[in-house]
């Protein structure tokens, strides 16, 4: 009996850890996974250091700013798009799949339209309040056997007559973020700053100046800035007269122990970003990235603000009012003790069991 099943996505670690965890949970019910991936993602480190089974595709995403690189790129990609399609169905003939899930990124693609060219089942995680603009042509062509939703409010970009089922699962987060006590704040001391898997050149830059302008010296500060951006994020901490204790990583291996530290988190708005702080109930100071596909990032960042949870700054042209309102918001413990109460009072599902259960496999 063939119990294979691939999972393919990939790119950011948005798109790699729920594929990761679906992963993980199909294991323990004596499934066979195999991870397709991109040569350029995450995922290729991510793979090779835990000794995944994986393959990964000579693919990589059309590149919205303009550049001679960006312009060589994009003029590769038929090429490319056409090796990784063909790369996709060799597999496929190799491993016979029971089953493709696609978790997004430029690497889900190709494996998921070579599974209806062999008409085996598909399924999407969507991590998103508003659908990628390739999921919802699938799903308006009717290849989508399930979609499973990061969040509910997703559902309104689908036809339900066009997809067969759709399951408001919430996102899955990494096993060893699963479980974390509850916190109660009176004074929050430790702040934590993630810009993603790859850092945000944004937040490297503002959040020392907000700090810089601080009298609160039990404030202690961790800082993760991605690949490459450590010294000029030390050098800004510096610039700006921070006196507060401060550590600057270019990449959390344990965010579990990170999260755990934390007091409030200072992050952008991506899907998985927010559903974790939701999970290990965290609150957060959020700004989206303002120019994010269908200000997707702003809506996830909503839908945590709304509920209690933090509050969402808007990057906008004045960045010193965006200094000022953020400065403000770390000096008030009340407000932070209130959203504490607010994650609190919710308890939050295993999403990777929610899909497993409803993969009717």
């Amino acid at each position: 009996m063939n119990n294979s099943i691939f999972i393919s996505g990939g790119g950011t670690g948005g798109h790699l850890f729920p594929a990761i965890s679906i992963g993980n949970e199909l294991i323990k019910h004596n499934f066979s996974i195999i991870y397709i991936g991109s040569k350029y993602g995450i995922e290729k480190k991510y793979f090779k250091d835990n000794n995944i089974k994986h393959y990964l595709l000579n693919i990589r995403g059309i590149q919205r700013h303009i550049s001679i690189k960006s312009i060589l790129i994009n003029l590769l990609f038929p090429f490319r798009f056409t090796l990784a399609y063909l790369s996709s169905i060799f597999l496929i003939i190799k491993y016979k799949p029971k089953l493709i899930i696609g978790t997004g990124g430029y690497a889900s693609g190709l494996p998921l339209l070579a599974g209806i060219l062999f008409k085996i089942p598909i399924m999407i995680q969507e991590q998103n309040s508003i659908p990628g603009s390739a999921i919802r042509i699938l799903s308006k062509l009717k290849y989508l056997d399930k979609v499973f939703l990061g969040f509910g409010q997703a559902s309104n970009y689908f036809k339900k007559t066009k997809v067969n089922f759709l399951v408001d699962s919430g996102n899955p987060i990494r096993d060893e973020l699963l479980g974390l006590k509850q916190k109660n704040i009176d004074q929050f001391n430790n702040l934590l700053i993630i810009g993603g898997s790859q850092g945000s050149d944004f937040l490297n830059h503002l959040v020392p100046k907000v700090l810089g302008g601080i009298d609160k010296n039990s404030l202690k500060i961790r800082h993760q800035c991605g690949l490459k951006h450590r010294e000029i994020t030390q050098e800004a901490y510096k610039k700006n007269n921070v006196n507060n204790q401060f550590t600057v990583s270019e990449f959390i291996d344990d965010m579990r122990e990170a999260y755990e530290w934390s007091d409030v988190v200072i992050c952008r708005g991506g899907a998985l970003t927010v559903s974790e702080l939701i999970k290990v109930r965290r609150s957060a100071f959020i700004i989206p990235i303002p120019n994010s596909i269908d200000n997707h990032q702003i809506l996830n960042a909503k839908f945590f603000e709304e509920r209690g949870f933090g509050k969402v700054f808007e990057q906008d042209s004045d960045i010193n009012n965006l200094i000022s309102n953020l400065r403000e918001s770390i000096l008030d413990n009340t407000s932070v003790k209130s959203y504490y109460e607010q994650l609190n009072k919710n308890s939050f599902s295993n999403s990777s069991k929610i899909i497993i259960d409803n993969l009717n496999i």
